[in-house]
C-alpha cells in the first residue's frame, strides 16, 4: 500500500538522491530542497511503500491568487504505473486550490511522453515549448490548466 506525507528537511537527501536518478539532467541540490521545502507558499508531498521509504515526490509553489507553479513530480521507474503520480499531482493541486490558485502551470520534457499523456488526462493543455529549459537541447513543453 502506498502511503503519501508531507516532505519536511529530513528527506532532503532521499529527495536529492531521487532527483540524480531521475532528473539527471538539471537535479536540485540540498540547498535548493531545503530552501523550497522550508517556504510557506510551497507544499511538497512524498509517496511511501509498504517499507516507508520514499518512492516519489512532487512540489508545488503556490502563491495566493495567481498561478500556482508545479516545481517537480517524480516517481521511481519500478512504481510507475500504478497512479503514484496522478495521486500526488491530485495532493498538490488540492492545497494549491486552498490557498487561492487560479490556475496551474508546469514544464515537462517534450520527449516525456509518459508524463505528458498524465498531465493532458488531468486537464492541461499545452502552450508553448521553452527553448534548452533543462539544458542545451533539452526542451521543455509549458502546460496549463484551469482552477474552476
Amino acid at each position: 500500500m502506498i502511503t503519501y506525507r508531507d516532505a519536511s528537511s529530513l528527506d532532503v537527501p532521499v529527495l536529492v538522491s531521487l532527483d540524480k536518478e531521475l532528473f539527471p539532467y538539471s537535479p536540485w541540490s540540498s540547498g535548493q530542497y531545503l530552501e523550497e521545502i522550508s517556504a510557506p507558499t510551497r507544499r511538497f508531498i512524498a509517496a511511501l511503500d509498504q517499507a516507508g521509504s520514499i518512492i516519489g515526490y512532487a512540489g508545488v509553489f503556490a502563491p495566493g491568487g495567481a498561478e500556482a507553479d508545479i516545481l517537480t513530480v517524480g516517481v521511481i521507474p519500478e512504481h510507475r504505473g500504478q497512479g503514484i503520480g496522478r495521486q500526488l499531482m491530485a495532493l498538490i493541486t488540492e492545497w494549491a486550490i486552498s490557498q487561492g490558485s487560479i490556475a496551474m502551470m508546469l514544464e515537462v520534457k517534450t520527449d516525456n511522453l509518459t508524463a505528458i499523456s498524465l498531465y493532458e488526462s488531468l486537464g492541461y493543455a499545452k502552450l508553448n515549448i521553452r527553448k534548452n529549459y533543462f539544458g542545451n537541447g533539452l526542451d521543455a513543453l509549458v502546460m496549463r490548466k484551469e482552477i474552476p
